[in-house]
């Protein structure tokens, strides 16, 4: 779509501070086959050997705590999204939850890269579900391990893909009554994905320090809605500016392809020393069904041509 005259309407868009407070929302679903079942009392004891059994959750790349001690991160999983699905019935987490339920990713942890899913960002201790057992609630208790170069870093948003057998080391999949594995799953593989968006990704990034940054559009694009762009592996602590446009006009810009246009002026902020940014903003009103918003970042970046690194850049469409 080619640009359209909006500028009046763009040029009040509210734009925030920048901060952390809300980054991408990102989709984990594991799939597997219940191998056994011990669990008597119902429901679960109407689940057979060999039914399908899939564990989805969403989580917040932004939120998360890094282990003291280990090679660690936990994201924090958001109890409204848990779904353990078995012959299409859902298992809930115990609520209200005791503590919080974790995502966690392994880095060369000692030699080894994986991921677990507990109430501990340290050792995979398993989550309280809502159906109790002889000792009390069950708990899912689910781990995979991978040989050391599985993920590049702790990352969430680099762990992004599907993981299967392919370098797999060792899986625990259980539902478990205290000491018991009362219920054994076959894990099949794990898909962690961008959360569905309007956003779309344009490409054209230029690398820098820390590889090509990356944008990743999310939120609500409708007229007044608050929305965000996060950047991520952008150069630390650099200056950084935004373009917006209604539209497209490619230009090639210090050895890159700046995609938005006729932008507007500017928006400049600064990374944060991890070389990340979160922008949210109220997509302005008066944007008509059909238009588009294209956002794409350039950072200062002593390590990029020019001195200039360019994210991809993303485009959403006003429904």
């Amino acid at each position: 779509m080619r640009p359209i005259a909006l500028a009046s309407a763009l040029a009040a868009a509210a734009f925030a501070s920048p901060s952390l407070v809300a980054g991408v929302p990102v989709t984990v679903t594991f799939t597997g086959s219940v191998e056994f079942n011990q669990i008597a009392a119902f429901p679960l004891s109407t689940v057979a050997a060999g039914a399908a059994v899939e564990l989805s959750f969403e989580l917040d790349s932004s939120d998360f705590v890094d282990s003291a001690s280990f090679p660690t991160r936990g994201f924090v999983i958001d109890p409204s999204t848990w779904m353990l699905k078995f012959n299409g019935n859902n298992v809930a987490l115990q609520s209200p939850f005791p503590g919080t339920p974790y995502f966690v990713i392994r880095n060369n942890d000692p030699a080894v890269d994986g991921f677990f899913v507990s109430t501990d960002v340290d050792f995979p201790l398993g989550v309280p579900l809502t159906y109790s057992g002889s000792f009390g609630h069950f708990l899912d208790n689910t781990s995979v391990t991978y040989g050391g170069d599985a993920v590049p870093s702790l990352d969430l948003l680099d762990a992004l893909g599907t993981y299967d057998y392919t370098g797999l080391q060792v899986f625990h999949w259980t539902l478990d009554d205290g000491p018991f594995d009362a219920m054994g799953m076959i894990f099949e593989q794990i898909d962690i994905a961008l959360a569905p968006s309007a956003w779309t990704d344009e490409g054209s990034a230029l690398a820098g320090v820390d590889g090509e940054p990356r944008l990743v559009g999310a939120g609500d694009l409708s007229a007044g809605g608050t929305s965000g762009v996060f950047l991520d592996h952008g150069a630390p602590s650099a200056l950084a500016a935004i373009f917006l446009a209604a539209g497209t006009m490619p230009l090639p810009f210090k050895g890159g392809m700046l995609l938005p246009g006729p932008f507007l002026p500017p928006v400049l902020v600064a990374t944060t020393p991890d070389g990340a940014i979160d922008v949210p903003f109220v997509v302005p009103a008066g944007l008509p069904s059909g238009g588009e918003l294209w956002v794409q970042w350039a950072i200062q970046d002593a390590a990029a041509p020019a001195g200039v690194s360019l994210s991809n850049a993303v485009s959403g469409l006003i429904p």
